[in-house]
């Protein structure tokens, strides 16, 4: 069965590609496991962010990926976003994710991980606001977290501080 599987998700992954390769529109959401080199995508988020950043010309900024889990499926996204591109495929280690109230809460105890819903992901200069309740998660390629991580998913949880997940170790991986 290891091998059916296998080609299920190779067929899944060739018709995704085919469907945003198709068109001359841009794809709504993008399955982002599916790129050998997932790196390439997010860097045309960051470029196309620094090309239309309209600040003043001899500042430097400092540009982030800046993340909102929506609770949203693939299924139900119709039109792209105006800026950033929408992505799925990204599961999440350590905790579950409720979509009811959009919110991260502790994992079952017989759950490995939790699929999230659709993330927007966009670019833009850093922000120094960040409170005590934002949890930056990081963003592996695989689960062997051998890498530095692909980008940080902003997890926002009221009156939870942030310590809560990072010393548990809580990560993403794309899947």
């Amino acid at each position: 069965t290891n091998t059916l599987t296998w080609i299920g998700d190779i067929v899944q992954r060739c018709s995704h590609l085919e469907r945003a390769l198709q068109g001359r529109e841009r794809v709504p959401c993008l399955w982002i496991s599916i790129f050998s080199s997932p790196e390439g995508l997010l860097g045309t988020i960051m470029h196309e962010a620094v090309q239309t950043f309209d600040g003043a010309a001899n500042t430097f900024e400092v540009f982030n990926f800046q993340t909102e889990i929506t609770n949203r499926d693939k299924d139900h996204i119709r039109e792209s976003p105006h800026e950033g591109m929408f992505v799925y495929g990204i599961s999440l280690y350590g905790a579950s994710w409720e979509r009811t109230i959009n919110e991260m809460q502790d994992v079952s105890p017989k759950s490995k991980f939790t699929q999230l819903p659709v993330i927007h992901v966009t670019a833009g200069p850093s922000q120094t606001d960040r409170t005590h309740c934002l949890y930056q998660c990081p963003v592996y390629s695989t689960r062997a977290m051998d890498d530095k991580p692909l980008f940080y998913l902003d997890i926002f949880n009221e009156n939870v501080h942030y310590s809560k997940w990072a010393l548990r170790g809580l990560c993403c991986c794309m899947r």
